[in-house]
């Protein structure tokens, strides 16, 4: 089997269960069960079938922010997945009610299997208790059968816990298997045939000091057809309903990989002044940090809204419902991410009006062949600021430490890389990344552009992993003199290591 990794979705946030697992009568055919994820101050739903931020009643928003105030900032989402098989266009999605089940998809017999065991739920499990109590399961419970990520402490390759343990990332970790391969009947509604996908979803959520409201979603998706699927693409959809859902506006980041929605004023009937801003943000799977991706974004119905297979399979590869390219009205540019534009600053592409907002964020992955996996992972999160535009700048400040405490959390570097500095341009001050594949002796030196040494960031041995520098251009003096505005560089030199970008001052 073969594994590729791409951008991935990652976000989540948990609630708590009190002693059993709770399942619903939404689906009489499904056994659904689901989840509570509220490891910092989110508190939302995880489900077996792969909805997420459903009420645990199946009937109202599950994203609460706050947790304990009622207030809710996302009503539902959920997986979306598209591809060809033979230049047939199939398309599985959650909206609103699942295309998909609990359970695995069989790939000898070509069958899903599972959507009626209760072997197939959502587990919950901490660091802290591994006995499990009324809250958590057991570690011995843990279903490494189904494909739930563990630690083999022993390297015995068998899971023998306590010494082998769960993989666990965050204060709270689950995980769910479930399938889209159940063909149209009782069990599933759908208009398109299946892709014959097995999904295994491991998510995990942590409170962290410099950013506290974030969850992370890492799917691994499976081709279990027996033919390839080209063109293939992911995205997570969101009804995103920022406190009242009628006066949201939104926007899209390609740098940080971010859909954001905001409040179109500084007063929402719910959340009061200065309400908070959401946002979603592709990170990249095994602790390689951001990258580019591509991402369709939809704002509203009904110009934009897609109603079938082809306009769903066309959205999620960064068109429109007809098939057409996103211009930029500013620049008259074609794109892939509407409304790019900085609401703060009001400068650029920036959403006119409020109005109920529909976000969807993805990845292209072109052709996967049979029995390959995708990784594909995301974070959600939440930040409130001075005002409502203010929770935008918020919200993207804390982007990069939430991603680069992730991925530091989640497992040691594989590679050496130098990421590009945030904010750039920048003014007074922006933040260097960069991850080590191994214990190196680090120098992180910032030179202008006649190739003269400005700033020494870094000199010393530091051990695996991914770290953040700030450089802020007041602690550098010249004759007396700050910096000047232009373009600098900066230099990551780690043992037989050597790389350099470029960023810009602006004063």
């Amino acid at each position: 089997m073969k594994k590729l990794i791409f951008p991935a979705l990652t976000a989540l946030t948990l609630i708590v269960t009190s002693g059993f697992d709770k399942f619903s009568e939404i689906d009489e055919k499904k056994l659904l069960s689901y989840k509570i994820i509220d490891a910092n101050n989110i508190s939302t739903v995880i489900w077996n079938d792969g909805m997420l931020d459903k009420h645990w009643s199946g009937s109202s928003a599950g994203f609460e922010w706050p947790k304990g105030t009622g207030k809710t900032a996302i009503y539902t989402s959920g997986l979306w997945l598209s591809s060809k098989v033979n230049d047939s266009i199939r398309v599985s999605i959650y909206y609103y009610n699942s295309e998909f089940t609990p359970g695995y998809f069989d790939y000898a017999s070509q069958t899903a299997q599972g959507y009626n065991d209760p072997a197939y739920r959502v587990y919950k499990v901490s660091p802290d208790f591994p006995s499990g109590n009324s809250e958590y399961d057991s570690w011995n419970v843990w279903p490494v059968n189904q494909g739930a990520p563990w630690i083999d402490n022993n390297n015995n390759g068998i899971y023998e816990p306590p010494s082998d343990s769960p993989l666990l990332k965050g204060t709270q970790n689950f995980f769910c298997s479930f399938t889209d391969g159940y063909l149209p009947s009782g069990i599933v509604s759908r208009p398109a045939p299946p892709l014959r996908a097995e999904i295994h979803l491991y998510a995990w959520s942590k409170e962290f000091s410099n950013c506290a409201d974030a969850v992370n979603y890492e799917y691994k998706i499976i081709n279990k057809n027996r033919n390839a699927w080209t063109d293939m693409s992911a995205a997570l959809w969101s009804d995103t309903d920022l406190g009242t859902s009628i006066n949201d506006k939104a926007g899209t980041d390609s740098l940080l990989n971010l859909i954001f929605v905001y409040n179109g004023g500084n007063v929402d009937p719910i959340y009061g002044t200065a309400p908070p801003s959401v946002g979603y943000v592709i990170k990249e799977a095994s602790g390689h940090g951001l990258q580019k991706s591509d991402y369709a974004s939809k704002w509203g119905c009904p110009e934009d809204c897609p109603i079938d297979s082809l306009q769903r399979y066309r959205v999620m590869h960064g068109l429109r419902v007809d098939g057409s390219r996103w211009v930029n009205p500013v620049t008259n540019t074609q794109t892939n991410f509407p409304h790019s534009g900085d609401p703060v600053s009001q400068s650029g592409w920036i959403d006119s009006t409020q109005g109920e907002r529909y976000c969807i964020i993805g990845s292209i992955f072109g052709n996967v062949l049979p029995l390959d996996t995708i990784e594909f992972s995301m974070v959600t999160f939440i930040k409130r600021g001075g005002n409502n535009l203010l929770s935008v700048a918020e919200l993207k400040n804390c982007v990069s430490s939430v991603i680069s405490v992730n991925n530091q959390a989640s497992e040691l570097s594989e590679d050496f890389m130098l990421y590009q500095n945030y904010p750039n341009p920048f003014n007074p001050s922006t933040v260097i990344g960069y991850q080590l594949a191994v214990s190196s002796f680090v120098k992180l030196i910032i030179y202008d552009v006649l190739g003269k040494e400005v700033e020494t960031l870094v000199n010393e041995k530091q051990g695996a992993g991914t770290y953040q520098v700030e450089f802020d251009t007041r602690q550098v003096s010249r004759q007396g003199k700050g910096l000047a505005s232009g373009i600098y560089f900066y230099t990551l030199k780690a043992g037989e290591f050597t790389t350099t970008k470029r960023m810009l001052l602006i004063k």
